[in-house]
């Protein structure tokens, strides 16, 4: 037993159900812990709530069946879509060669690595590692105080929009693979312009190739819920009164 509230426990084999599939056996005792002292929580607030009978609330019953009904669709759903999940790379190809207009790149964008440090000391270090040979990313990784260290400042692709103007501005005047230097209000950048891609361009295969197969997918969703309900249709009998069908 790993927890006790009243007389209701949580076994080993509790925790181990509330663990993701795709989690399991990489979940670490603190986060096993936090999953326990969740579940106290949870506990403790659901029978307080029985205390007071919240449960025979008729307006709470009448939700709590709603809310059944919606679980049981989605899972009956999800059984019916999941024989037809797989997608291939040559349906994902055709998708995308036949709807070409579709993945128009509608603004421009540029791919960078930077370098971010508070104070111009800071700085000052890190350009004199760069001028002694040392190479970009392991300088960022070990200086920089971005999120981005972790992947050696690479901020990947980004648009106007999503950044600071003068951090875009810098990005846009700056060349190919020359570092410079610009100021926002996050600190100071030492940055490297990768690569440019010009707004009216198609994205390349590999840019959407998760929105396709997504795309591909939902089609065949709805395809099979029309399927599905046609069958149904079929099947069951089913009326509405005539006073509440739309009118023409």
């Amino acid at each position: 037993m790993d927890a006790r509230v009243g007389d209701v426990k949580l076994t080993r084999t509790d925790v181990e159900s509330r663990i993701p599939v795709q989690l399991s056996g990489q979940v670490e005792p603190q986060d096993r812990r936090r999953i326990v002292e969740r579940w106290v929580e949870e506990e403790l607030l659901y029978q307080e709530a029985l205390r007071r009978k919240i449960d025979q609330d008729p307006a709470v019953n009448t939700r709590i069946s709603r809310a059944v009904r919606e679980l049981v669709i989605i899972e009956l759903l999800e059984r019916a879509f999941r024989a037809d999940a797989d997608v291939s790379d040559e349906e994902i190809q055709v998708y995308y060669e036949a709807q070409p207009e579709d993945f128009i790149r509608d603004k421009p964008e540029i791919r960078v690595r930077h370098i971010l440090v508070k104070s111009k000391s800071d700085l000052d270090r890190v350009r004199k590692r760069l001028r002694a040979g040392e190479l970009f990313d392991q300088v960022a990784r070990e200086e920089s105080v971005d999120v981005s260290a972790i992947s050696g400042g690479d901020l990947g692709y980004f648009t106007e929009d999503m950044v600071d103007m003068a951090f875009w501005e810098a990005c846009k005047n700056g060349k190919l693979g020359r570092q410079i230097r610009t100021a926002t209000p996050l600190g100071r950048h030492i940055i490297e312009v990768l690569d440019r891609r010009e707004a009216g361009a198609t994205k390349d295969l590999t840019e959407v190739w998760s929105e396709i197969r997504q795309r591909i997918l939902t089609e065949r969703r709805q395809a099979k819920r029309l399927e599905l309900l046609v069958d149904l249709r079929n099947r069951i009998s089913w009326s509405i009164e005539p006073d509440l069908q739309s009118k023409d």
